[in-house]
């Protein structure tokens, strides 16, 4: 038995998969695949919303075979813990506060999904608008399962590969020589068919590949001898024809010479200027796994993979020297598709913005990247980029809804182009066509931050010149950050969150922050219009203006002039004195005086002597859980 997307502990809070028997790659046309006999189980869906004390929620579960048949087999399901959750039926309710992995079995196959269960609010108490979680979700392993029976075109160093791929049928899979390189700008056809068969294309020696849910590095791809797919202009290797499907890229390098200032690496659909303006002309259906996408040292990329396509996975892959100087840049950007999109277990190497939705209008009327789950990955920017490349974030959202964000490490920014945040939040028509643009929608939890110029900026809709709608319901809960405008590596605004324009129904609780240079909350300008922010049960630095709005003074006039109906509650901030500030929260000296276990280590759980031990509004202590950041993380940063 092999497991499958389990060999990552963040896995637990999403989807898992138990695969038994033989290679997972796609077969030869000589090979065929048992269509009855168990093979996958999945849980539906695969990431929850918390649940109250008696409360319930629904789940499904659903038995394929390899070839991604649905069986009708029986499933058992169990509870890791009954005292805080109950299961019977695929149906959960709540019983006490904790978390408990909910179980489906079938013989020696199972899927877990972890629960967490809150305590209902207080009567009278405000009940706060959690972030909609994504409703559609890419399985890159069960929809990259090609057909039986199919063939194999072999592509030799120094062959066709465009006409390998035009050639190919669905089924079908493409095989490039070891070592071979190919040089020019393919495209994956749309080969008019109804079929949900895919096309593979894959290096010769793909059995060497790590296992599925393994990511790839530059080192094993040198060691493996990649097969090598460099464009030979500046657009891209890979692009799609308008609505292609059914394309798995694994196991092999795409680059470009250093010499050519290219655009885009990876283009998956189309950014709306040429041809893609209806949701029929939509690429959709292709995973990347395991593949080496770069650019080089010296020369410019402008993007590793664009992401305009539809039902798209990146997973277990490596996005490096994706950069330019005086444009942005990014790892994985999209504004043309509408998802679903499955960014895990990833490398993710950019300056400008190593992940970005929006930036520019859809081309497709009415379209907005959605149910898009980020898990897993490694963002990363090199220090020695310093002053070479145009730096700005390490994610940014302009225009997308129903997105999850967890278990990833956001490691190095800086203030060059902007001032450092490490997260940007907000919702911008960029030329003016966008009217119904909107960056609603978004759950970031269990993350770590590490070496920020500054930390989270949400900013509503800052630009009023088009029409949009402002940013909004929007959940940043169980996070730690460090290392905020360490200068002067890390230099930058040195604010722990920065509010301005007009955020709605946003919730901060629960994050650990260490440590601001120069606000905890900073707020402006004067006259924004926020509804509904509640912040709450953070440990957070104070910095040297606490809590500070535009021609506001620190504390109590600042929450009220800003967040007039919203919440600060239950959060240790260290300032030294509570004067000015609204009772319920915290005020300690300093850091040291909180009591964390070892900062050093990025444990900053709360020591057995802290006298802040459960000073949560809801009981538990305040911060993040440590715990659970740790282990959702634990296997997003490994070794080139």
């Amino acid at each position: 038995m092999r497991a499958m997307l389990m060999t990552r502990s963040y896995m637990v809070a999403a989807m898992a998969i138990l695969a038994c028997g033989g290679d997972a790659s796609p077969p030869s046309a000589s090979v065929t695949t048992a269509t009855t006999t168990p093979a996958i189980v999945t849980i539906m869906p695969p990431v929850t919303a918390d649940i109250t004390i008696g409360a319930s929620t629904s789940l499904s579960a659903t038995v394929r075979s390899s070839t991604g048949a649905e069986l009708s087999v029986p499933v058992t399901w169990s509870s890791s813990n009954a005292s805080v959750a109950t299961v019977s039926a695929g149906t959960v309710v709540g019983v006490a506060a904790g978390s408990a992995m909910i179980t489906a079995a079938t013989g020696t196959l199972s899927a877990s999904i972890q629960v967490t269960v809150v305590p209902a609010p207080e009567p009278g108490s405000a009940v706060e608008t959690l972030a909609i979680l994504p409703q559609a979700f890419v399985d890159s392993k069960l929809l990259a399962a090609p057909a039986p029976g199919g063939r194999v075109i072999s592509v030799s160093a120094g062959g066709n590969l465009q006409g390998a791929i035009n050639s190919a049928q669905p089924g079908d899979v493409v095989e490039l020589a070891n070592g071979a390189s190919f040089s020019g700008n393919f495209v994956l056809p749309n080969k008019n068919t109804s079929s949900t068969s895919w096309i593979v294309i894959r290096a010769a020696n793909h059995a060497a590949l790590p296992a599925e849910g393994v990511r790839m590095t530059p080192s094993v791809a040198a060691a493996m001898n990649f097969p090598r797919v460099l464009s030979a202009t500046n657009l891209g290797a890979f692009q799609t024809a308008p609505g292609a499907h059914h394309y798995r890229l694994m196991g092999f390098e795409v680059s470009v010479p250093a010499s050519i200032a290219n655009t885009g690496l990876v283009r998956l659909g189309d950014d709306g200027g040429n041809g893609q303006t209806t949701v029929a002309s939509i690429a959709h259906d292709i995973v990347i796994d395991r593949m080496y996408i770069h650019g080089t040292a010296t020369g410019t990329v402008r993007r590793c993979v664009a992401l305009n396509s539809a039902s798209t996975a990146i997973v277990d892959s490596w996005l490096s020297d994706c950069h330019e100087k005086g444009a942005d840049s990014q790892a994985i950007a999209g504004w043309n598709g509408p998802g679903p999109f499955s960014i895990t277990n990833n490398y993710l190497e950019a300056a400008g913005e190593n992940v970005m939705f929006g930036g520019a209008d859809p081309g497709v009327p009415n379209l907005t990247p959605s149910d898009i789950v980020v898990r897993g990955n490694h963002f990363y920017k090199p220090t020695a980029w310093a002053g070479r490349w145009t730096v700005k974030n390490l994610l940014e959202l302009k225009h997308a809804q129903r997105i999850l964000i967890e278990g990833n490490v956001l490691e190095n920014n800086w203030a060059d182009a902007q001032g450092g945040s490490a997260v940007v939040m907000k919702t911008v028509n960029q030329q003016g066509t966008c009217t119904w643009c909107v960056t609603g929608d978004v759950t970031f939890r269990l993350n770590l931050i590490k070496n920020t110029g500054s930390g989270f900026n949400i900013a509503g809709s800052p630009d009023n010149t088009f029409r949009d709608t402002p940013a909004r319901r929007l959940t940043i809960m169980n996070n730690i950050m460090v290392g905020i405008n360490a200068s002067p590596t890390f230099a930058g605004d040195g604010r722990g969150v920065l509010f301005s324009g007009d955020p709605s129904d946003v919730v901060i609780a629960h994050n650990t922050v260490v440590d601001p240079t120069t606000t905890a909350f900073a707020f402006g300008p004067q006259g924004t219009s926020m509804k509904r922010i509640t912040i709450r049960d953070n440990v957070i630095g104070g910095g040297q203006y606490g809590v500070k709005g535009d021609s506001r003074g620190g504390g109590t006039p600042t929450l009220t002039e800003y967040m007039p109906d919203g919440t600060f509650l239950g959060n240790v901030v260290t300032l030294g004195s509570a004067a000015g500030y609204p009772s319920g929260n915290l005020y300690p000296t300093s850091l040291s005086a909180i009591g964390f276990a070892n900062v050093a280590a990025f444990d900053v759980r709360l020591a057995a002597g802290s006298a802040y031990r459960g000073k949560g509004t809801d009981g538990r202590d305040p911060g993040a859980d440590v715990a659970a950041v740790l282990s959702a993380t634990a296997s997003a940063i490994i070794a080139p």
